[in-house]
């Protein structure tokens, strides 16, 4: 078999190969023997039709067959010869495939992009370390108290920033209501009676808040917002907002100090036992964020600093996939169709930026798992097919079959293996800790 193979721009190649007569005789004759062993013909038993008759009825499948049998012996000779990794192969042309000739084969190959990594024993790179401090603690026993706060009234002063506002107002745009202009939006923007704000600058709108403050109980004000650039209705982007309000009344929330009684009713144990289980969990937590800076660091420095071609057609293919998870995302957060097909050049270009790094990373793994000899095990495996039927809410016999159907568990099995390659890229990242305070 004569094969020749042309390189090309962006991972492609394309493959020519001339397969001598006899050898195309000899596979057609292989295939048609098994072929007679199932075929079923009229008036022979199973497997007993004479093999003419069985090549003659198969004859284009059979062909066909051969010269896929033919082209994959065909890649596996350029790919061992040429010291190639393919990827995949498309665009399959060949000549009749008879026997009484040779057959000439031509495919376009994908191929796994040449590349050089660093030293990783070399890599200078160090994330700071997240601390848990007595002040994370706190704040996190803070939030557990909300649910035990109380409010007051205040009677003695006018509104100021962090207060509850008890407010009557309605919000128009161009003279027309909001909720005709914009169905949309969330009823607290729309407006109603009775309703608490919290008097933070980013309640309701930027800057509505501010014009509140200083009202007294019984004050009413025309307070005007322009929304953001960046709001998710598109069709109220840097328009003004104007709102009529009637401050019903300001209350103050206040928290109770977290005693051994509070501590039971919150949590049901002591005080000290609920600050240890916070600390517990929130250095747990800390640990996880500084190992997932280590494993963004290693993986964005490779990425920017390992120059190479990622084939054109896997780009596209996972742009699509992170194009699903935006929409499904915009979508969750009330935006309409039409306004995502206005978004939509917007959201194939992130979609193309995070596919590219995606897929040069993970060419970059894989790299690097076959460099360090990395192999997942049966029961690496098995763990991560149980994690993910857990996350789907699937029995995991189940979840199998359907990767095995799907011809999928390869895919899976790569996914723990460019995971297990990054944790030994983290491995090589150092981590800062924090200076000490005089």
């Amino acid at each position: 078999m004569e094969i020749f193979v042309e390189k090309q721009p962006n991972c492609l190649a394309t493959l020519r190969a001339t397969v001598p007569s006899e050898v195309v005789k000899g596979k057609l004759e292989k295939l048609a023997g098994e072929y007679r062993k199932a075929a079923k013909l009229p008036g022979f038993r199973p497997g007993k039709a004479p093999l003419a008759v069985v090549a003659r009825k198969y004859k284009d499948s059979i062909a066909e067959e051969a010269a896929k049998t033919l082209l994959r012996e065909a890649v596996d000779k350029a790919a061992k010869d040429n010291n190639l990794s393919v990827l995949n192969a498309f665009d399959l042309k060949h000549g009749e495939v008879s026997g009484s000739a040779d057959l000439d084969l031509a495919v376009q190959l994908t191929l796994e992009p040449e590349f050089t990594l660093p030293d990783i024993n070399a890599l200078d790179l160090e994330v700071p370390e997240e601390v848990v401090t007595d002040s994370h603690v706190e704040g996190n026993i803070k939030m557990l108290l909300e649910r035990l706060a109380e409010f007051s009234d205040i009677k003695d002063r006018p509104l100021q920033m962090g207060d509850y506002a008890v407010l009557d107002y309605d919000a128009a745009v161009d003279g027309r209501p909001l909720g005709e202009v914009c169905p949309e939006v969330p009823s607290t923007m729309k407006g109603g009676e009775g309703l608490w704000l919290v008097m933070a600058e980013d309640s309701l709108w930027p800057g509505f808040c501010a014009g509140l403050a200083g009202a007294a109980e019984g004050d009413e004000r025309v307070v005007e917002v322009t929304a953001p650039e960046d709001f998710g209705v598109e069709a109220l982007r840097g328009r003004k907002i104007l709102h009529n309000v009637k401050v019903r009344g300001i209350k103050a929330k206040q928290l109770p100090e977290l005693t051994e009684e509070v501590a039971q009713k919150v949590a049901g144990r002591s005080a000290q036992e609920l600050r240890d289980t916070l600390r517990e969990r929130l250095v747990a937590s800390a640990a996880e964020q500084t190992e997932r800076k280590k494993r963004a660091a290693i993986m964005e420095h490779l990425v920017k600093t390992v120059e190479f071609e990622v084939p054109a057609s896997m780009v596209m293919g996972e742009a699509r996939r992170v194009v699903k998870e935006i929409v499904e995302a915009e979508q969750m957060r009330g935006l309409s169709d039409e306004e995502l097909l206005s978004k939509k050049d917007e959201i194939f270009g992130h979609a193309q930026m995070g596919a590219q790094f995606r897929v040069k990373a993970d060419f970059i793994l894989t790299r690097v798992a076959r460099g360090e000899k990395i192999e997942v095990t049966r029961e690496e495996l098995a763990e991560h097919i149980a994690r993910l039927a857990q996350r789907l809410n699937m029995p995991m016999d189940k979840l199998v079959k359907q990767l095995i159907k799907r011809e999928a568990l390869g895919s899976v099995e790569g996914d723990v293996l460019r995971d297990k390659a990054l944790d030994f890229l983290a491995s090589k990242v150092k981590v800062k800790q924090p200076e000490a305070k005089a």
